[in-house]
């Protein structure tokens, strides 16, 4: 009896020192942010886990989100490719003229009038050898109005000026249809060709010819316009001359 009261009398300290330190444990797991609790145990654990933010934690979080979603939805627009269609009846209306220098090397010396543009190049070598290349270009004049797959013509004529030098200097004239804003120097793949006319310092003989063309069928974009572009080069340098076309039904 007495051995018995002696062991209950021993399991009371013990009961009492594990509450304790349960105490302190619970304690340790709850920490105040924000005047929020939240739980600090080993992220693990199966204890559910709160994270809470400061407020400007969140707005940054809220912008970015909404700088992601705008991107997105930008990404998606340039995506969005124009889908062209056969254009029917309407006409291709002449509605401006636009002619620029572009001088890659700006030797070449341009002069303009009316459809006959002349380039001059020339240049002095090592031993004080005075080149020229002078070429003179022509172009019949583009119609006002075109109808959609219509087949035509324009006529280009070159003239040799001056072709005073051995090396190979690349002159000529092209002229095709594209997009506006094309690349006068590499056409684009749905570009319409019309003519090449181009020389060099084996054959410049004085040259007329003549491009066969349909006029283009479809839009070459949503803006419902295209260009002529007139390319006339005397080496690395071009003078070029745009004709805007809008399509109205």
């Amino acid at each position: 009896m007495k051995k018995s009261i002696k062991y209950k009398f021993s399991i009371f300290p013990l009961l009492f020192v594990m509450t304790f330190a349960l105490t302190l444990h619970l304690k340790a797991q709850n920490v105040s942010v924000n005047n929020e609790t939240i739980s600090t145990g080993d992220e693990n654990s199966s204890t559910n886990v709160i994270i809470l933010e400061d407020a400007s934690t969140q707005e940054n979080s809220k912008e970015k989100s909404s700088g992601e979603k705008q991107k997105t939805t930008e990404t998606i627009e340039e995506t969005v490719k124009f889908t062209p269609e056969e254009l029917e009846g309407g006409n291709w209306v002449l509605t401006g003229v636009e002619s620029k220098a572009f001088n890659g090397i700006n030797i070449t010396k341009w002069k303009a009038n009316d459809l006959q543009i002349v380039g001059t190049t020339s240049w002095k070598d090592k031993i004080e050898i005075i080149h020229t290349v002078e070429s003179g270009f022509k172009w019949q004049e583009p119609p006002q109005n075109m109808q959609p797959g219509a087949y035509l013509n324009l006529e280009a004529v070159y003239t040799n000026i001056d072709y005073s030098t051995t090396a190979n200097i690349n002159t000529g004239i092209k002229m095709f249809f594209g997009r506006v804003g094309s690349d006068y120097k590499t056409p684009e793949a749905n570009s319409i060709e019309i003519l090449k006319l181009n020389k060099d310092n084996k054959q410049y003989a004085n040259e007329v010819k003549k491009g066969f063309f349909y006029a283009p069928n479809m839009p070459f974009d949503a803006t419902y316009m295209c260009q002529l572009v007139v390319d006339c080069y005397v080496g690395k340098d071009h003078y070029v001359t745009t004709y805007t076309y809008s399509y109205q039904k």
